[in-house]
């Protein structure tokens, strides 16, 4: 079952009331009376943490829901956008908002995001005490690898707050009163999640996590790794105190502990823990095609490298970005439901060469455009009319327009899955979250902005679809331009861009408008808490 918003919580931080901290939450007995074993401890410390990394209710979840995290990288970055289509989507200009960034502290993405992540916090904090107090029935090497679990599923939340607020409280115990939550600096945090992702790398099994077995869907050392490797690589943004300059450090010379490889520069640090994941005993390798990554048994998927699990016969967890895409009679046709939301940008089509000779190859796995066909048959809509969608007749307002309902490239990645019911939101495809073609390009950029050579890393992804479809590809050299452009296409969906835009300093569009580069606190949190700032810009 999953917890209310508000149990479990560091809650004086925030929410208003912390509930019942001293009970099993699945059955309302005594805490004493249900953790009696070791497995019952993993059980209510460790493993029910993962209850909470996807999600069944809006704001809840690291991507499958509306208006949270997921939401915020995506539709405030220039790669996707909902538009307002007649009388739909509108919204109070809540997704105008994020596409135009003139949000404010009251947007509810930004206050959910906020939430959501310090549930997230707060359920860790938890966690830890009860490990604490129930460690006489483990021992010692089982405690230290739960505790590091347990840490390394707070220290992901954190990359997740620093990312988007910057400036935030770090709380690492439950036994906290709102006078003592206050802000830290920017590089604070960094620093903070750095040590904590140390301790869980140091201690963390090198098993797979996207495969069904004792590890499925939880933090291992690969992932771990994968997370440091995000953490070095933005570096320059992310421990930046004053994001709002247009002067960052220079990450080559910024020195981090990389666990027994000593001191290394930011980019030194993103080939470290990229050759970690390579060498790792859990055999990541690139699938022939990313296709297999998002099919709908996607379990074993070599690739993956993090996951939602998905199962709509066991899990809960929601996946309606299909569902929030598609056209109401081709999601029908499907078997679906469809709202006729989200599409793809004219800076998204024209990344992928739409309409040129140059088309890159991964189109047509990645979007829904032109002519819809089911069954190999053109879809006939009850108008009598075929369904196009038409990718270069997207604007943020279609209100009027002849293109109203079926303007934008719809999203495809995902294959679809006959076996999903409500719509197509529970299904069969875990959502992924990590993959080894990220961990690649990452290399790559690290490598190029380090002052090497990332061709052959770059090569593996770009080239890789050419060849699984015996397409040509035009051969590109691996420079930071390129890479950009590559992300864009590679990683479409999947909720990196606007940290990419922000890295590549391709945000903002002057450099009074880079405090748009973090969201504000939201106003909420602000009204419970006095000690609490707004961030820089939104004052």
């Amino acid at each position: 079952m999953k917890r209310p918003l508000h149990i479990f919580i560091s809650c004086v931080i925030f929410l208003q009331s912390c509930g019942f901290l001293g009970e099993d939450p699945h059955s309302g007995q005594p805490e004493e009376a249900v953790i009696t074993s070791a497995t019952a401890l993993q059980r209510q410390a460790v493993l029910s943490l993962y209850d909470h990394i996807g999600g069944n209710v809006d704001g809840e979840g690291l991507q499958g829901t509306y208006r949270g995290v997921y939401d915020l990288q995506t539709f405030a970055s220039n790669e996707a956008i909902i538009p307002v289509r007649g009388g739909d989507w509108l919204d109070g200009g809540l997704w105008i908002d994020l596409y135009s960034h003139t949000w404010t502290a009251d947007n509810e993405c930004c206050e959910n995001a906020w939430l959501y992540l310090y549930q997230l916090v707060g359920l860790c904090n938890h966690s830890l005490a009860m490990l604490d107090r129930y460690k006489n029935l483990l021992s010692n090497e089982q405690f230290t690898v739960s505790e590091a679990e347990v840490r390394a599923v707070r220290a992901l939340a954190y990359t997740y707050l620093l990312d988007l607020f910057a400036r935030v409280p770090i709380v690492t115990r439950e036994d906290i009163s709102l006078n003592e939550i206050k802000q830290s600096e920017r590089s604070e945090v960094f620093d903070f999640v750095w040590s904590e992702l140390q301790h869980a790398y140091a201690n963390l099994p090198d098993e797979r996590s996207n495969s069904r077995g004792e590890y499925y869907g939880r933090i291992t050392r690969p992932v771990v790794s994968f997370l440091l490797m995000k953490m070095a690589l933005n570096i320059e943004v992310w421990r930046d105190d004053d994001w709002t300059d247009i002067l960052r450090p220079d990450g080559k010379q910024v020195m981090l502990a990389c666990d027994v490889a000593g001191q290394r520069n930011a980019w030194e640090a993103v080939e470290h823990y990229g050759q970690a994941i390579l060498n790792s005993t859990a055999g990541y390798v690139l699938c022939a095609s990313q296709t297999n990554c998002f099919a709908t048994y996607n379990e074993d998927a070599v690739e993956n490298i993090f996951t939602i699990p998905m199962d709509p016969n066991i899990y809960r967890n929601r996946f309606k970005n299909l569902f929030r895409s598609l056209h109401y009679q081709h999601a029908a046709a499907l078997g679906y439901g469809g709202e006729n939301g989200s599409c793809a940008t004219q800076e998204t089509m024209d990344v992928f060469g739409y309409g040129t000779p140059k088309r890159d190859c991964r189109f047509a796995t990645t979007f829904f455009a032109g002519v819809v066909q089911v069954g190999g048959m053109p879809l006939v809509l009850s108008s009598g009319d075929t369904l196009v969608y038409y990718p270069r007749e997207v604007q943020p307002v279609l209100t009027g327009s002849p293109y109203v309902a079926t303007a934008g490239a719809r999203m495809s990645k995902y294959a679809f899955d006959p076996g999903g019911i409500f719509d197509g939101q529970l299904r069969n495809s875990d959502i992924v979250l990590y993959r080894l073609s990220d961990v690649y390009l990452m290399m790559a950029e690290a490598k190029v902005r380090n002052g090497q050579d990332g061709q052959a890393e770059y090569d593996l992804v770009h080239q890789r679809e050419a060849i699984a479809m015996m397409s040509n590809c035009e051969p590109r050299q691996a420079t930071l331009e390129n890479i950009y452009y590559e992300r864009w296409i590679e990683l479409m969906w999947e909720g990196w861009h606007r940290q990419d835009q922000i890295r590549f300093s391709r945000y903002a569009e002057s450099v009074e408008e880079n405090f748009l580069t973090v969201f504000p606190i939201p106003q909420t949190a602000l009204q419970t808490n006095t000690l609490l700032r707004q961030n820089k810009g939104y004052e």
